[in-house]
Order: C-alpha cells, then structure tokens, then sequence
C-alpha cells in the first residue's frame, strides 16, 4: 500500500494543474519544524471537535470570539466606504471571514505552504461558527452585545442582523439561515483538517523517499 502511495504521488508532477494547485505543496526542509505542525494540526482537529459537540458556547469558540471581535468592530469601519447602512453592518461579520482569507492565501498562492493555508482556511469557517448565534438571535435579541445591553434593549439597528434581515425581509428566516451557516462553519472546518493532515502526509512521505529511508 505504501509503495502504491509512493509511486502516485511520485506521478503529482503530472497531475493536472488544477489538482497541483489544490494538493501539491512546495517541499519543506527539516528545518520547517514538522513536529510543530504535527501538533499544530492535532489541535485544530482537537478544537474543531471541540466546536462541533459544544457549538459557540465550547471554550475554543468563546475564546477566539475575543480574537475575532475586534476584527469584527473594524469590519464595520472598513465597509462604511459602501455608504449603505445595511452594508456597513454586514461588514463586520463579513471581515471575520475575509481577514483569514487574506492570510490563507498570502500562505497559498505563493509560498506553497498548504499547511499554513489550511490553518487559516480554518479560522475563517470557525468564524462561521461565531457569526450563526448573531443570525439566530436576529429575531430574539437575547444575547448580550458590546453595548452591555442586549438587542432588544438597544435602538434599531444596533444588533447588526436584526437590521439586517429586517431591511432584506428575511427576519422570519434567521433560523433557517443560522444552520446554513453552521453547517458551513463544521463542514468547512472538517475539510481543512484533511487538507492540512494531507499537505504533512505529503511533506513526510517525500522526504522519507528523498532521503531514501524508503527503498
């Protein structure tokens, strides 16, 4: 089975490139700390199993929500240059999701380092996971915002998706919409944990062959 492994990933440099692209990470040296990113990707599992059966009340998302919050503040900042209200609003759940995109593929495209991508693929569809109790909360306006108040005792407008869902008559829908989202999140999560153990599987079995420890 190893040997089959072998002789197909041997073949990855005629892949097609749009596979190359996906599959073929660039080559790292021994000094790129494997182990590191061994644990790395443990932790990522470890998490994303974390906030699969504990959803955004699991530690792992209530502590990256400190992380992601002011990312989320400056969204609404960024997305004013729209000069619509609904747009500025959804600006901030919007920049959660594109600032590690940035950075996944500042890791991708160039470099090729599909284990650093996938790090931060990942944190965009955790982000996911911190934005659909703000969607499902559009009609309720139970949970407690920055002001320290909740949606409900706050003007309108305040609760981003309560306005937002409101303007686009979609409020009915926030359930419906929240779950779409989750599901993105999970889903989105799981692939990334496969494409990093992939990216490492790679690395690994190359250089044992490189080194010849596989003849």
């Amino acid at each position: 089975m190893l040997l089959r492994i072998l002789d197909w990933l041997s073949d990855s440099e005629e892949w097609p490139a749009w596979v190359q692209f996906f599959l073929l990470p660039k080559p790292l040296g021994r000094e790129n700390f494997f182990f590191v990113r061994v644990v790395l990707l443990l932790a990522m599992a470890f998490f994303s199993v974390q906030a699969f059966f504990g959803g955004y009340q699991s530690w792992i998302v209530l502590f990256l929500h400190n992380l992601n919050l002011p990312v989320h503040e400056t969204g609404h900042i960024v997305f004013r240059i729209f000069g619509s209200e609904v747009m500025t609003s959804l600006g901030g759940s919007l920049f959660q999701i594109i600032m590690p995109l940035v950075f996944c593929l500042a890791l991708w495209i160039k470099p090729r380092d599909l284990f650093g991508a996938s790090i931060a693929l990942w944190w965009a569809f955790e982000n996911f996971i911190d934005v659909a109790p703000y969607i499902e909360d559009a009609l309720p306006m139970k949970l407690t915002l920055i002001s320290g108040g909740t949606g409900a005792e706050a003007p309108y407008g305040f609760h981003d998706w309560n306005f937002i869902l409101s303007e686009t008559g979609y409020l009915l829908k926030c359930d419906t919409i929240a779950s779409v989202v989750y599901a993105i999140g999970y889903i989105g999560m799981a692939l990334c944990v496969l494409w990093g153990t992939w990216s490492l599987m790679y690395y690994f079995i190359y250089q044992k062959e490189d080194d010849g420890l596989l003849d």
